[in-house]
């Protein structure tokens, strides 16, 4: 997975590309705590992110929880129709009380 990040005025915006998956799952927390811990807003930017598997969403999962515990908000944007639904189905957005927004 590639990722990119841009930082400004306590708001950080991490694009990632390519699969979200057990090899991978445990940098992109790395990488959202990190950005997470400097910036006050981050948007996660799934436009390129092709696929998901229950490792990585696991990862991301958590992440969140407990950036959202340490009062910052997170959201993810640009989600593909069929990850999406894997998101709906597991009930993600709604357990943390994000937002997760359709490309």
């Amino acid at each position: 997975m590639e990722y990119r990040a841009i930082e400004a005025d306590g708001q950080a915006a991490l694009f990632f590309a390519g699969e979200l998956d057990m090899a991978v799952g445990d940098e992109v927390g790395r990488l959202l705590r990190e950005y997470g811990e400097r910036n006050q807003r981050v948007t996660v930017d799934f436009r390129d992110v092709t696929f998901v598997d229950s490792s990585g969403i696991c990862s991301l999962f958590y992440t969140t929880k407990d950036l959202l515990s340490a009062g910052k908000h997170v959201e993810i944007v640009n989600v593909r129709e069929e990850i999406l639904d894997i998101l709906e189905l597991l009930g993600f957005a709604e357990a943390l009380g994000i937002g997760v927004k359709k490309a």
